[in-house]
């Protein structure tokens, strides 16, 4: 990560890949250069971007639970414990400073950035070992972490800065360094085709307008990369992971908001796809031979897991192996996994 008084993009000649991987003006995608404790500004629009604790913010809005000021501020109150503690520690102090997460909600998602490592490891398995990889809605670290440690390029982009944070500390407890920046996941900060291979965990279901992150995602790629998509899948035999709730993926779309209300669940909104809905989206899009399968899930994650998730844990990853039942998975399962292919322009 580069100080904030160096600059972030190289000079024309003699380009390092960290110069290549440095990100831009979401706007215009021209040079942005770091000003000190002013921000940072755009060579071409002469647009202004803050350092929010310690990090590039790129963003022009911020996510669907915080205004960017508050944002901003969670952030900068996490950087301020971040020397004196490590991963848990942060974590805990997040949880602590929001307060309208009640304890059993509370504890699963202390679990779930426990588990991150574990799943990232998992799914990066699935990625190329060569070439430049952008991690886009990089949450606590999990991927990243797996990433540097195997040796791959990889930058790690999210919307929410206070995520990013907490992945610096993860990061630093692990002794890896990666580069992160807070960006959208629809605005992206770099020009045309500068990575080899897009993936995204989780991540589909939280954006107002899927499509329009697909496109951009596409465009930041060079012509023959890869995306790698993970996500909830709508049609899921198994509890949605974000209400904890059986049978949201079969009632129209349009019911939702009122059975969630009726539980008692309104604070969130699922929009997950199925595959097929992922697929059709990604054709629409321009991207080339989109394929579907069931992703692997690690041992170390499941063993994360309280016990009694373990077993189906287990007897989902047999029915991965067995053809009979691994495009049922696809169908019913909890995950789908979406790659495809950025085709000319």
């Amino acid at each position: 990560m580069a100080s904030a008084r160096s600059r972030i993009v190289a000079a024309p000649n003699h380009e390092t890949e960290r110069d290549v991987l440095a990100p831009g003006c979401p706007i215009c995608r021209k040079a942005v250069v770091d000003i000190g404790k002013r921000g940072l500004v755009c060579r071409g629009c002469l647009r202004r971007f803050p350092l929010v604790a310690g990090l590039p913010d790129l963003r022009l809005s911020s996510d669907r639970y915080l205004d960017l000021a508050s944002e901003r501020a969670k952030a900068e109150l996490l950087h301020a414990l971040e020397p004196a503690t490590n991963l848990d520690g942060i974590a805990e102090a997040y949880y602590a400073m929001t307060d309208d997460i009640v304890d059993h909600r509370r504890a699963r998602f202390l679990r779930h950035i426990t588990g991150a490592e574990a799943r990232g490891e998992a799914l990066a398995s699935r990625l190329p070992r060569q070439g430049r990889t952008l991690e886009v809605g990089c949450g606590t670290g999990g991927l990243l972490v797996a990433a540097a440690r195997s040796g791959r390029s990889i930058v790690g982009v999210d919307i929410a800065s206070r995520w990013l944070v907490v992945a610096r500390r993860r990061l630093a407890d692990r002794g890896v360094s990666v580069p992160l920046i807070a960006a959208e996941a629809e605005h992206l900060p770099w020009p045309d085709e500068t990575f080899d291979t897009v993936v995204a965990d989780s991540v589909l279901e939280h954006l107002d307008d899927p499509s329009l992150a697909l496109r951009e995602w596409r465009r930041i790629l060079r012509p023959g990369g890869r995306l790698i998509v993970w996500s909830p899948n709508r049609f899921t035999l198994t509890t949605d992971p974000h209400v904890g709730l059986w049978g949201i993926g079969v009632l129209p779309r349009k019911w939702v908001p009122g059975y969630l209300r009726l539980r008692g669940r309104s604070d969130w909104l699922p929009r997950t796809l199925s595959g097929a809905e992922a697929r059709r989206l990604a054709l629409t899009t321009g991207w080339s031979a989109p394929k579907l399968c069931a992703p692997p899930v690690s041992r170390e994650w499941a063993r994360t897991r309280p016990k009694v998730e373990q077993i189906p844990h287990r007897l989902y990853e047999l029915a991965r192996r067995l053809p009979l039942t691994r495009s049922l998975l696809v169908t019913l399962g909890p995950l789908w996994e979406l790659q495809a292919e950025a085709k000319n322009i």
